[in-house]
């Protein structure tokens, strides 16, 4: 009788040490998951920065010093980006149209590529 009570109390106790070590293996598993969305947050910032830096160099050399670039992004649920990059210099209000829509298309070439991703381009125009 003795023999199984003891045995009853070591089988309980064992059940509680696996539980308990399930739980703590979730924790786990569940801090790298987030772990991961930091590191992709971290990717596409870096990507967001190199993107800007590549605009503002590009509208440097055709003659648009000091522009005015701004990134802005939705994130949707699934993890997909739609960006728009809006840029302004007071010679880009000047333009006529024409010269306006063959620099945007130079612009728009300037993107990284991602397929969870995808891009606008516009200027801010002050009349």
């Amino acid at each position: 009788m003795r023999r199984k009570r003891e045995r009853d109390r070591s089988v309980a106790a064992m059940l509680i040490l696996t539980l308990i070590s399930v739980y703590f293996c979730a924790g786990t598993v569940m801090s790298r998951t987030n772990l991961s969305v930091q590191e992709m947050e971290g990717y596409y910032r870096e990507k967001e920065k190199t993107l800007v830096q590549d605009v503002k160099d590009f509208l440097d050399g055709e003659g648009f010093v000091h522009s005015g670039v701004m990134l802005t992004r939705v994130v949707d649920t699934d993890g997909s980006r739609v960006y728009t990059l809006t840029v302004h210099h007071g010679k880009i209000d000047k333009m006529c149209q024409e010269n306006r829509t063959m620099l945007m298309e130079r612009l728009e070439g300037i993107v990284f590529e991602d397929e969870d991703c995808s891009f606008r381009h516009e200027f801010l125009i002050n009349q």
